[in-house]
């Protein structure tokens, strides 16, 4: 497929139909997906939410779990609203901002541990229904770390055995792979992490994706600096999305943490090499973005003090992707950021 000629790629015609594997209708699986739907709270959920987009998104985001991580719910959910935005000729169809976003992370996860000869620890905070270690071959030299609620990560384990099960093809890529039951809002998940086989003392790459904002801002910071002191022990990257103020008024009773400036803040908690890109940029963009008049291009023109369009007055709601990194032999600044976030 040719997505130079699409605009904004998106699921084509042939893929507007819902095909759902026999899977996610098994006794088995039906029980798990109840007991997400009575019993989960909005965090939770949001995994399969982002299951969801990955498998929508197949054209572009290789994911052969992500249909029975996303359960039916959700992915009859998103199907509609992709539906309902082709008819409308929309400019930015649901579910982009997510594949755009997974790609990117994929890219850099590869990136980093090619660079590093693929040894390193790849920790990720409030997994969800990830399923990197199945998919990513780049892991293949990697101790995988799976640091979630310890209800997701046992419907998780279920699933994944079902799904194993009926698939001879997918396996394990990661050269392991540890659950760690902890609550990343608490101070107790990095001794636990430990206490799972986590080496301080090894290059480690940290994954945040789609989780930070739903922190309050001393438990996002205090997360952050955790990570952040890292870095005085060995080499240390973070890849983690960051909204802007005007992106948590979206939903102001969901999203908390907010920063404005990340590359300015990661700075002062220990990071001496900090990469921002905004989605469209020329590595957040993957043929997805080629319609300058979307959000998102429009927004990229703009500089990021501006809060408002001057357009519409609309508030400018952006997504920051992150690359930082730091190492014992650094030499950071320890100045405060020019910003606050609440």
């Amino acid at each position: 497929m040719d997505r130079s000629e699409q605009g904004n790629a998106s699921p084509g015609d042939h893929e507007l139909e819902l095909n759902l594997p026999h899977l996610l209708f098994t006794k088995t699986v039906r029980e798990l997906y109840a007991k997400i739907v009575n019993e989960w709270d909005f965090l939770k959920k949001s995994a399969c939410q982002t299951a969801a987009g990955r498998a929508l998104w197949k054209h572009v985001v290789h994911d052969p779990l992500a249909d029975v991580l996303a359960g039916e719910t959700y992915l009859r959910n998103l199907h509609e609203k992709i539906k309902k935005d082709r008819r409308n000729n929309a400019r930015e169809i649901s579910g982009v901002i997510l594949a755009v976003r997974t790609l990117w992370f994929d890219s850099k996860i590869e990136a980093v541990l090619d660079s590093s000869g693929g040894a390193a620890q790849v920790v990720l905070l409030g997994a969800g229904m990830d399923s990197r270690a199945y998919r990513l071959s780049c892991l293949k030299e990697s101790d995988v770390f799976e640091v979630d609620f310890s209800e997701v990560l046992q419907v998780k384990a279920a699933l994944l055995e079902e799904a194993l099960k009926s698939t001879e093809h997918l396996r394990l890529m990661a050269k392991s792979l540890t659950r760690v039951a902890a609550d990343i809002r608490e101070n107790d998940w990095l001794e636990k992490l430990q206490i799972s086989g986590f080496v301080p003392e090894k290059n480690t790459v940290w994954v945040l994706e789609g989780i930070i904002y739903y922190l309050s801002n001393s438990q996002a910071m205090q997360v952050l600096k955790m990570v952040g002191e890292k870095c005085a022990l060995t080499h240390t990257v973070l890849l983690a999305d960051f909204m802007n103020k005007a992106s948590t008024t979206l939903s102001s009773s969901t999203f908390h943490f907010y920063s404005d400036w990340p590359d300015h803040l990661l700075p002062s908690l220990g990071f001496s090499h900090v990469k921002l890109s905004q989605i469209g940029d020329p590595d957040a963009h993957f043929g997805l973005m080629h319609d300058p008049m979307n959000l998102f291009n429009k927004l990229r023109n703009l500089p990021r003090s501006v809060e408002t369009h001057p357009d519409d007055g609309t508030p400018c709601c952006r997504l920051y992707l992150v690359q930082a990194s730091g190492s014992s032999n650094q030499t950071v600044s320890l100045k405060p950021p020019p910003q606050r976030s609440v």
